[in-house]
């Protein structure tokens, strides 16, 4: 295993993503406690964020009800870094410069974490939150990221039950699809991958967060 990889864990641990941490002894990367956030609803935005150093937010994400007097908010227009952190927001439209062919709009913005100089450079995709599209999409991505030698190491998915929303037509559609898609990300590419229970634990993670309260 390259050591990319050994930073991994580094990044998980370094950054709250959406309402999740992941639990880990290794080091940060970052002195700062910040928070990465995908999209706008409210079920993503935890009771802990005004404590936080800075919240990186994509620049066009409207902040939710109950939210709005966050001073601690940074907006990303496009990409950012802090100490050994660079984080990159994704949209349709950036995807679609990467994919060349349309892209169906995502669910959420994905987030592009990565360290260390290019030619050593760990990867961790973020995406907070899907709908059916989006697996082809990140799968797509994935593909793509190999074929120009821009590896990534380490992929953040949601981890469902049953759930008739996202554009699912059966209960455990979106459940079965990412589940295929992580086992396809370790298992050919080598990819670490870490879910995030929305609402349960994934049996196919190699981590899995845990979730910060969210308001009453």
């Amino acid at each position: 295993m390259s050591e990319e990889y050994g930073s991994v864990e580094s990044i998980l641990a370094s950054v709250q993503w959406d309402r999740w941490q992941f639990m880990l002894s290794t080091p940060k990367l970052c002195k700062q406690d910040v928070a990465v956030i995908s999209h706008s609803h409210r079920d993503h935005w935890a009771t802990n964020l005004t404590e936080k150093d800075t919240i990186f937010l994509p620049a066009s994400v409207v902040i939710p009800k109950g939210f709005q007097s966050l001073r601690n908010v940074y907006r990303v227009e496009y990409s950012t870094h802090m100490e050994k952190l660079r984080l990159t927001a994704l949209n349709q439209d950036r995807l679609e410069a990467l994919l060349r062919p349309a892209v169906p709009k995502p669910h959420a913005f994905w987030w592009l974490v990565s360290t260390g100089p290019q030619q050593r450079r760990a990867r961790v995709l973020f995406i907070g939150d899907v709908a059916m599209n989006d697996v082809s999409t990140a799968r797509a991505m994935i593909a793509e990221m190999f074929r120009r030698d821009l590896p990534i190491h380490g992929v953040l998915l949601p981890s469902f039950g049953g759930v008739l929303a996202h554009e699912a037509k059966h209960a455990m559609d979106l459940a079965t699809s990412i589940e295929r898609f992580a086992y396809e990300c370790r298992d050919i590419h080598d990819i670490t991958v870490a879910a995030l229970p929305h609402p349960i634990d994934a049996s196919w993670a190699d981590y899995n967060a845990a979730p910060v309260p969210l308001p009453p």
